[in-house]
């Protein structure tokens, strides 16, 4: 692919991003990002594991618990520990869990869902693109509390992931307030007005919330009470989770760079620039930060410096996260095919096309990748054989 060609499939896809967010929110509330259209919402959720299963949400509105063996062994779904939950926009919170089996074709549009399921000891927390948060048994799918309450206004569209503390979850809203629950009632504890969206996932760490926006605001939050401890500005809206690390936080910005940021009071120890926007959640590991971008590349750099260590250009750009188990680390592009790297080298072990566009980060369980793709299947790749085992779809038909 030419240069030219390279850089108009980066700003198309950029764009495509963006319009996500944009042209397919409407604004029901009358503020700034309040309800979304569910039609246009569309998200890219991973995987989270609980026992046996992994959690995801999918593109339909569902929260999907499944048994990678089960699915293996082509069992009927809900096999035990599996099950379904359809998020409507017309009634949501309606009792359609306990591993029951919910229909697509109900006249309530399921609600969109972007952030990955965020799963604590017994409960299973997903946010949605319409503004609510739903906590489930995470054994059975039983819906255990929502927020806000039956009859109360939505909270603007929840897009990056909800984070925890076990104790308290958090969250940023489009509808630019920062908001803190009690994770196992879901009792409002605080919400804190930033300046502009939030389309990412905030990071909690000894008693802070660290949490970036659209405007380019960066703040650190009491974690208690949502008091402000400090907040920059930096040039560009964030445009990736922020993660932390001994006294740094690390997230992605568009205006092509990855900053480390200090998080006693905010002030700029490096930034990386690349050639295009780091949108993926860059991910932590032994002293490197592994970034993957929109310019095709994955970086890892020296997590105290900044330095380059090496780089790994795929075939197209990257918008989920990259994956690590054991010396390799994982990635897919939105073309859809899948990496296998040496982690501390960068060289590639193989490579397979899944097939389809890949938006999602995978997840990895020893040899074994999950991949979520537009086709709405959830692939299941041995990385040895470089072969798929199963695939499963989330239509559920």
């Amino acid at each position: 692919m030419s240069k030219v060609s390279k850089s108009i499939k980066i700003v198309l896809l950029a764009s495509i991003l963006l319009l996500v967010f944009v042209v397919a929110c409407t604004d029901q509330t009358g503020g700034g990002g309040g309800g979304c259209s569910s039609a246009a919402a569309q998200g890219w959720s991973g995987f989270s594991p609980y026992n046996k299963v992994l959690c995801f949400g999918s593109m339909e509105g569902k929260v999907i618990a499944i048994d990678p063996q089960a699915r293996s062994d082509n069992m009927t779904f809900p096999a035990t520990g599996e099950w379904v939950y359809v998020i409507k926009t017309a009634t949501p919170g309606a009792g359609c869990g306990a591993m029951s089996m919910c229909s697509s074709s109900s006249s309530a549009a399921g609600a969109g869902i972007y952030d990955t399921p965020v799963v604590v000891d017994n409960l299973t927390y997903a946010g949605t693109y319409t503004g609510k948060v739903y906590a489930f048994n995470a054994s059975r799918g039983v819906v255990r509390w929502t927020y806000p309450r039956e009859g109360f206004d939505t909270v603007g569209a929840i897009v990056g992931d909800m984070v925890t503390d076990k104790q308290n979850l958090y969250f940023g809203s489009a509808n630019t307030k920062v908001y803190a629950l009690d994770a196992a009632s879901g009792d409002f504890l605080w919400e804190f007005q930033t300046s502009n969206k939030i389309w990412t996932a905030p990071a909690v760490d000894k008693g802070v919330v660290y949490v970036g926006n659209y405007g380019g605001n960066v703040y650190a939050l009491s974690a208690d009470s949502g008091k402000e401890i400090w907040n920059i500005k930096i040039p560009s809206a964030v445009a990736s989770s922020i993660v932390t690390d001994n006294d740094s936080i690390y997230f992605g910005t568009f205006d092509r760079n990855l900053y480390s940021i200090s998080k006693e009071n905010g002030q700029e120890k490096w930034k990386y620039t690349a050639g295009n926007w780091f949108w993926a959640k860059p991910v932590l590991y032994n002293g490197k930060i592994y970034a993957a971008c929109l310019d095709h590349n994955l970086y890892a750099l020296d997590e105290n410096t900044g330095n380059l260590l090496w780089k790994f250009e795929t075939e197209s750009p990257i918008v989920g996260a990259p994956a690590i188990s054991g010396k390799y680390l994982y990635v897919v592009c939105d073309k859809g095919t899948l990496y296998k790297l040496d982690l501390d080298t960068g060289e590639k072990i193989s490579s397979m096309p899944i097939g389809f566009t890949v938006y999602g980060s995978p997840y990895v369980s020893g040899d074994m990748v999950y991949v979520y793709a537009r086709d709405h299947n959830v692939y299941a790749v041995d990385t040895v054989k470089n072969t798929v085992v199963w695939k499963f779809s989330s239509f559920l038909k």
